[in-house]
C-alpha cells in the first residue's frame, strides 16, 4: 500500500531532523490513518534503511501486531479518554525504549479528552522527552480541546473514497467467507477452501482482505450491511477493533512473500482465539 503524501512529508522531516514530538492527525478515515501512522513508526524506528519487504529483524512485525512494548495505542474508555489512561501512559514511558528508537503513543478519538485527562496530557506534552513521539487522531480538530490542539503540529490525512478495484466476485467471496466464520461460527481452517478454490493471485488476495477490512470497518462505524451478515451488527466495538487489527496485520504480511494458504490458516485460528478471549472478558 502506497504511503499517503502526508506521511511522506513526515518522513522527510524525520530525515531532515525537523520532526515535532506530537502530532494531531485530522482525517476522514481513522483506521486508514492508524495504519499509515504505524507504517511511519516502522520507518523511524528501523535500525537500518527501511524497506517494506525487509525481514532482517522482527520490529515491523511487532509494530504491525501491536506487540512492540514501546508502542502504546490508547482508545477511549467508554465515552471518554480517562485521566487514569494518561497517567498509565506517562508511567509506561518513564524509561527509554530498549527495542526501538522511540516510545510512541497513538491516541484514537482525540476529541474525547475530558478536562482532567486533557490536563494530565498537557503536562506530558509540555515536558517532552527526546525519545517520545505522539499522534492524536480525530475526524474534526475543532472538537479537540484547544489547549491540546494548540500544542500539536496539525497534519491532515484525507483519503479518496474508491472501491480500489474490488470486483463483485471478490466482494461475494469475502461475504460468503465471513458468513461461514462469523455467522455460522464454523471457525475452522476447512473453510479456507472457499478462498483457496478461487486460486487468487497475490494482488487479488490483497483485495480480498481489504474487502474484509471494509466490512468490519462499516460495522465499526455503525453502517448497515447485507442481510446475510446482519447478525454481525451485534458485535461490540472492542471485538470489531480486534478484527480490524488482525486483518491489518494480514495485509501487512502480504507485503512479504508469505504462503497464502498458511496466511489464511493463521487468520482463522487467531480470529477464533481473539473471539473467545474477548467474550471471556465481557
Amino acid at each position: 500500500m502506497a504511503q499517503h503524501e502526508a506521511i511522506q512529508g513526515l518522513i522527510k522531516k524525520y530525515n531532515e531532523n525537523q520532526l515535532s514530538h506530537v502530532f494531531l492527525i485530522e482525517t476522514n478515515d481513522k483506521m486508514a490513518a492508524l495504519q499509515d501512522i504505524k507504517d511511519f513508526v516502522k520507518v523511524v524506528n528501523c535500525p537500518e534503511d527501511y524497506t517494506p519487504q525487509c525481514s532482517k529483524c522482527n520490529l515491523c512485525h511487532l509494530i504491525a501486531t501491536d506487540q512492540l512494548p514501546s508502542l502504546e495505542i490508547v482508545i477511549p474508555d467508554g465515552q471518554a479518554i480517562k485521566k487514569s489512561q494518561m497517567e498509565d501512559l506517562k508511567q509506561k514511558f518513564s524509561s527509554i525504549p530498549y527495542l526501538s528508537r522511540y516510545n510512541t503513543y497513538i491516541i484514537e478519538d482525540a476529541e474525547k479528552f475530558n478536562a482532567s485527562s486533557a490536563n494530565t496530557m498537557l503536562k506530558f506534552i509540555e515536558e517532552p522527552e527526546r525519545n517520545i513521539l505522539g499522534f492524536l487522531i480525530t475526524n474534526n480538530r475543532e472538537n479537540v480541546i484547544s489547549t491540546i490542539k494548540s500544542r500539536c503540529e496539525i497534519v491532515k490525512i484525507f483519503y479518496e473514497k474508491e472501491n480500489q478495484g474490488i470486483s463483485e466476485r471478490i466482494y461475494e467471496l469475502a461475504e460468503n467467507y465471513l458468513y461461514k466464520i462469523e455467522v455460522e461460527k464454523q471457525q475452522t481452517i476447512v473453510y479456507n477452501k472457499i478462498v483457496l478454490d478461487e486460486k487468487l493471485e497475490r494482488e487479488e488476495m490483497v483485495l480480498f482482505f481489504k474487502t474484509l477490512f471494509q466490512i468490519y470497518y462499516d460495522l465499526f462505524q455503525g453502517k448497515s450491511i447485507s442481510e446475510k451478515l446482519k447478525v454481525m451488527e451485534s458485535f461490540s466495538s472492542q471485538i470489531l477493533m480486534a478484527r480490524l487489527r488482525l486483518v491489518s496485520e494480514m495485509l501487512d504480511r502480504l507485503n512479504f512473500n508469505v504462503n497464502l494458504h498458511l496466511l489464511l490458516d493463521d487468520f482463522v485460528l487467531r480470529l477464533e482465539d481473539s473471539y473467545e478471549h474477548l467474550w471471556c472478558e465481557v
